[in-house]
């Protein structure tokens, strides 16, 4: 069935006539009559009532008219999107991020986006899972931790500081403390995320250099939970998620005036058919992350704009 001859149907059925509609495709009165006919003759249907000159759908042609419709309305995305994809544009870029990058830094930059800037599309993935994510379907990721992956292009986005939140009751939000050493960390009751996460894993390394070891570890998988809990005085939470629930944030001090940071890089194909628009959307998404991320952890006296206090 040729996709033509649907559209030559469709032509008739907003006409009334093959005249009129012939004459709006600027082709032939008789040429339309003929496709009209293989139509028909391919659907084993009658489509039209002839009434004189007029034309009038069968219920058969009714049904179809509708079929038809949506088919040529795919057809046309399919055709809009080939040419964008032949000239390197994007209309939509699916992003693969775990949950805590998608609340914290693509939601929000999302929020500040145009109606005629591409559709970001999210797939929410375990951490260690956006780079396969990417080679298989995604368009670009958004990853925590290091670029160690060659077979991709990657693009620092930002520093995101590990946060140790602590109820409003405890002793370091009475005092007014902004930040805490690894060595006082390591003796409270913790709220660590499971070893999977990436923030746990930088933790992990910076305890073990100091020559430390956790007395208390409670664990989540879940960052938000981690979260809720410290602020409720059931524990001190490690993340890197921006504060909620009353909770006092303190940076984690690591000696030299260095505070525990996160990595935050965006990853995708240089085979991409429009690597050079991602290119262009992951600069734009790094000056706002660096700024979103920095100013926040200011407004809530997590640091300073910029970078660690």
């Amino acid at each position: 069935m040729e996709l033509k001859r649907i559209r030559y149907f469709l032509e008739v059925v907003r006409a009334g006539t093959v005249t009129t509609a012939a004459e709006r495709l600027h082709i032939a009165q008789p040429a339309v009559s003929r496709q009209l006919r293989y139509l028909e003759t391919e659907l084993g249907l009658v489509l039209f009532d002839r009434i004189g000159p007029r034309l009038r759908l069968t219920s058969a042609g009714r049904q179809f008219a509708e079929v038809a419709e949506d088919l040529v309305r795919r057809a046309d995305r399919i055709e809009s999107a080939a040419r964008q994809m032949a000239r390197g544009e994007l209309s939509q870029v699916v992003v693969a991020a775990a949950q805590t990058t998608i609340t914290e830094v693509l939601a929000p930059f999302v929020a500040t986006l145009a109606p005629d800037d591409p559709f970001i599309s999210v797939r929410e993935v375990p951490a260690d899972q956006i780079h396969s994510t990417v080679r298989e379907y995604a368009d670009l990721g958004v990853a925590a931790g290091p670029a160690d992956d060659p077979t991709l292009t990657w693009r620092l986005l930002t520093d995101v500081p590990l946060r140790a939140y602590v109820g409003p009751g405890h002793r370091w939000a009475t005092e007014g403390r902004h930040a805490i050493t690894i060595t006082e960390l390591v003796t409270e009751n913790l709220l660590l995320l499971t070893r999977e996460h990436p923030a746990r894993g930088i933790l992990d390394r910076a305890v073990s250099q100091a020559g430390l070891t956790y007395a208390r570890v409670a664990e989540s998988g879940n960052a938000l939970m981690c979260e809720a809990l410290a602020a409720s005085g059931f524990g001190v939470g490690v993340i890197t998620d921006l504060p909620r629930f009353g909770g006092h944030p303190l940076l984690i001090d690591t000696g030299a005036r260095t505070t525990l940071r996160l990595s935050l890089h965006a990853c995708w194909s240089p085979q991409h058919y429009a690597a050079g628009a991602l290119a262009t959307l992951v600069d734009r998404l790094a000056g706002f992350a660096a700024t979103y991320v920095h100013d926040t952890a200011w407004r809530t006296g997590t640091g300073s704009p910029g970078g660690p206090s």
